[in-house]
């Protein structure tokens, strides 16, 4: 079979479980999804992980892999430009009204790991771009999600950064900025040889806040 026809099978099957119509038993009791009045959308993003997921002409495409060219080709954009301060001062100005509700909250609890939870976890820009995140008190953990698109996009010369840059960028010098709008410290692990990453929230003298 071929694989676009695969996909509208797949996609249809989808759809129509999600839209299914109830038994009609008033006697029976279903979980509840928490999406209920939404099952055409569901049917429509899971059709989008399907079509992604089979993506592997070139390279096997991951879930993540439209957001992270879209962020490569911005900091690619900026770094030509020398703009990457600019880029950064731009995303905390985006997020500044959620970086103060958590500067507000830590001021009245001194609590680092509702820092860590505001600035990362319910953040859908980081759980959409890594979809496993250790989580320790004040602490959290990933695998770097830039490797498998870089090597693609490098061959074809659309970017030229190394992950290493990538990782400067984007979680060193982003998230401490983030951090100095919160007023607490943060230490950033340099790239692991392995990919791997790490942040932790720590206290900070006041009269640093801010900087």
């Amino acid at each position: 079979m071929k694989k676009t026809t695969m996909f509208a099978c797949a996609a249809m099957a989808v759809s129509s479980m999600c839209l299914a119509e109830p038994s009609g038993d008033s006697q029976f009791a279903g979980a509840s999804s928490g999406l209920e009045g939404r099952e055409h959308e569901l049917g429509l993003a899971l059709s989008v992980v399907l079509k992604t997921m089979h993506e592997d002409e070139s390279y096997v495409h991951e879930l993540n892999d439209a957001l992270v060219k879209a962020l490569l080709s911005q900091m690619q954009f900026a770094k030509d430009r020398g703009m990457i301060d600019d880029l950064i001062a731009h995303e905390v100005e985006t997020l500044e009204p959620l970086l103060k509700r958590i500067r507000s909250h830590y001021e009245r609890t001194g609590d680092l790991e509702m820092v860590m939870v505001g600035m990362i976890d319910r953040t859908s820009c980081h759980y959409q771009l890594i979809f496993e995140t250790e989580s320790k008190p004040g602490y959290r953990a990933w695998q770097s999600p830039w490797s498998r698109v870089l090597t693609q996009t490098q061959r074809l010369g659309q970017h030229d950064m190394t992950e290493a840059e990538v990782h400067d960028i984007w979680v060193r010098q982003r998230l401490q900025a983030y951090a100095n709008v919160i007023g607490v410290g943060l230490e950033v692990s340099e790239l692991g040889d392995d990919g791997r990453v790490w942040v932790r929230a720590v206290e900070r003298d006041a009269g640093a806040a801010g900087q």
